[in-house]
């Protein structure tokens, strides 16, 4: 009887040892694989060109959290450091606010200054000053706020210029190396879809800037001028028009090229899943002895590109909302400071100055449309090219 038990003891004692042992060999096993996964990732940061993404958030205003390097920046996103917070995105916000609200505010002050002093110089000259004298007197200061006006516009234009320049670089500088990352794990269709509709997508973001939107815009100013000159000239309708048509261009080429883009990246992704699922079926089941090792090591290269490749496009949607952000703030902010001014203007100055303010300010929902048209494209197209491949890798 003694012997049994003894012998149940020794039996359950090795048992439990026997765990031990298997546990650590397992845990030691995941920090194997954890280190070559590391390992692997800083090979392949290291082996890609990232030099003009390099280039263009040195050029990005955006706050502290990005200003690092690329491959920091890509390190840091694999590890869970997140290169963006609420309190960096709000300093940044309330600084660009700041910068457009202090350049505005002067010269739309201004603005209210001269509409006040004419509007109280033709009530005290009304009754010994003919009105030919007065009309002299309305279009001196009329010349004057249109003179005011134009400057911001002409701001705001070079800051939507500008925009249409980071978007040719960012581009060129974020979707090479995904387009890379994607070919490397296997999805050729995938990366045949993107690659000429992101070359076409650049040419006409800059057409539709530099051919359509802006000259629009320009127009719409200009009747915006004419029109409120003399109460005997009408061209509200006229800027409706250029309004409408400008609007209808921009949502008809861009939902055209969204629309044309998700089916096709979705399918794309679809069939390159498929594709890797089934090499890597090929690869286990039908090479011999060594199928199940190789299967394990195109695991392991296959979730290093992934992790790169999702960290890059991550960077890439962080860098598009601090892009977009800048001109979108600062025309906004343009916008509702003249509607404020025309509002406070009409009451106590010329109908014709306020309408005039009023009008610019409608102009402007022109390159607001463009600009938030743009960084929706390019947001769609980055989730789009960090969701193809997961299926069949993960």
């Amino acid at each position: 009887m003694k012997r049994c038990v003894c012998f149940v003891c020794v039996f359950f004692l090795l048992l439990y040892c026997g765990s031990i042992v298997c546990a650590t060999a397992e845990s030691k096993s995941k920090e194997a694989v954890e280190r070559e996964i590391g390992a692997e990732i800083e090979k392949y940061i290291d082996s890609l060109d990232l030099d003009e993404f390099e280039k263009y958030l040195h050029t990005l205003e955006s706050a502290e959290e990005m200003r690092g390097g690329v491959k920091g920046l890509i390190s840091g996103f694999v590890k869970g450091d997140i290169p963006i917070s609420v309190k960096g995105l709000l300093s940044y916000f309330g600084e660009q606010a700041l910068g457009a609200l202090s350049g505005t505010l002067t010269a739309l002050l201004t603005v209210v200054i001269i509409a006040v002093m004419n509007s109280i110089l033709a009530g005290l000259t009304s009754g010994f000053v003919k009105k030919q004298t007065i009309e002299v007197v309305h279009y001196v200061c009329y010349a004057l706020v249109v003179s005011i006006v134009m400057a911001k516009v002409g701001g705001v234009v070079m800051e939507c210029k500008a925009f249409c320049g980071g978007v040719e670089n960012l581009t060129q500088g974020v979707f090479p190396p995904l387009i890379t990352l994607m070919s490397a794990l296997g999805g050729s269709v995938s990366a045949s879809i993107y690659k000429p509709q992101l070359a076409v997508f650049c040419v006409v973001i800059g057409k539709i800037f530099g051919k359509v939107v802006l000259p629009l815009f320009i127009a719409s100013i200009a009747f915006c001028l004419i029109g409120n000159l003399s109460s005997a000239v009408k061209m509200d309708k006229i800027q409706s028009a250029i309004r409408y048509c400008s609007t209808l261009i921009v949502t008809a080429v861009f939902g055209s090229f969204m629309t044309y883009l998700t089916v096709a990246g979705i399918t794309g992704g679809m069939v390159d899943g498929v594709g890797i699922k089934a090499a890597k079926f090929v690869l286990s089941g039908y090479v011999p002895i060594l199928g199940g090792y190789l299967s394990q090591g195109f695991d392991l290269v296959s979730a290093g590109c992934v992790l790169i490749k999702n960290s890059i496009g991550m960077i890439g949607i962080i860098a598009v909302l601090y892009m977009v952000l800048k001109p979108i703030l600062h025309v906004t902010i343009f916008s509702f400071a003249l509607k404020i001014v025309a509002s406070v203007i009409q009451p106590i100055g010329d109908k014709r100055v306020s309408d005039f303010l009023y009008s610019v300010s409608n102009a402007t929902k022109i390159l607001v449309t463009t600009i938030l048209g743009t960084g929706f494209v390019l947001i769609l197209t980055l989730l789009l090219m960090i969701v193809t491949c997961n299926v069949g890798v993960l």
